[in-house]
């Protein structure tokens, strides 16, 4: 079965890199025919990328999880269907260029670098509460990541009106009132998931880890990063942020996320499989 994940491994960057494209010419060029393809080959993509998952899971007898890049490669699924939802929710199927390139280069980086471990001895890798734990996890910081994407828009488009310029681009992103709004959810969804990983977490894993330690690094990472969203979204409604100050602060809040999370990765002692 090692075969076929190699060819999996292939494929789905060049699926996402495909969907890519199609998403940044009917953002860029206003393309039609990559208007009428880009959301179905997203969804197939995501369809193999789920295939893909389970298959990994039954032959290597252990979640995705065991390492950076396997959780790179399922946060890419997880960034890339987030998005899918907001776009069927919104209907606003305009930015999914931006979420698809950090999807596809997540995706291609876990397809050079994971590794096709066969079994795992920890036992902890069999526990249910390990999916809902991660899958929180997972919802919440791809939640972050299209905070700070729409966080990107929202200074993309306020800085073309600004300047008066009515490209293809200003043309085919939602108002500004819209971004915000989609910013303000996506970080509250973030939140929210992050405040149950943290309640299962501290539930769980003491049971779960002869070595849990409250000292942790990567459990003072994720709370710091609850406490930065947390704080940013409680100030929003206290003091009234509005507009690109916002915008601002979702971009610096995931790339503090992001850096605080690679150092406590490195550090931490019982959260790591590998």
């Amino acid at each position: 079965m090692f075969p076929v994940l190699k060819i999996f491994k292939i494929v789905l960057p060049i699926f996402y890199i495909t969907t890519c494209w199609l998403y940044g010419r009917a953002f860029f060029k206003d393309d039609i025919t990559a208007r009428r393809w880009k959301t179905k080959f997203l969804v197939f993509t995501l369809f193999i990328h789920f295939i893909y998952l389970v298959i990994r899971t039954a032959e290597l007898k252990h979640p995705p999880v065991t390492s950076i890049f396997e959780l790179l490669c399922v946060l890419g699924f997880s960034l890339a269907l987030a998005y899918i939802v907001i776009e069927s929710l919104t209907k606003i199927k305009n930015t999914g260029f931006f979420a698809i390139l950090i999807s596809s280069i997540l995706v291609s980086v876990a397809g050079l670098f994971s590794r096709d471990i066969y079994g795992f001895e920890h036992d902890v890798l069999k526990n249910e509460l390990l999916a809902l734990h991660v899958t929180f996890a997972l919802v919440g910081y791809s939640a972050f990541a299209l905070s700070a994407i729409y966080g990107l828009l929202y200074i993309m488009l306020y800085n073309k009106i600004r300047s008066k310029t009515f490209d293809t681009v200003y043309k085919n992103l939602p108002n500004l009132e819209t971004i915000e709004s989609m910013l303000h959810k996506s970080a509250t969804v973030g939140f929210i998931s992050l405040t149950f990983v943290i309640i299962v977490g501290f539930i769980w894993l003491p049971k779960a880890f002869k070595n849990f330690s409250y000292t942790d690094a990567k459990l003072i990472g994720t709370f710091v990063i609850w406490f930065v969203y947390g704080s940013g979204l409680g100030m929003r409604k206290i003091a009234s942020l509005t507009g690109k100050k916002t915008a601002i602060m979702s971009i610096i809040g995931f790339l503090l996320a992001f850096v605080v999370m690679a150092f406590a990765n490195a550090m931490s002692g019982f959260h790591r499989f590998y």
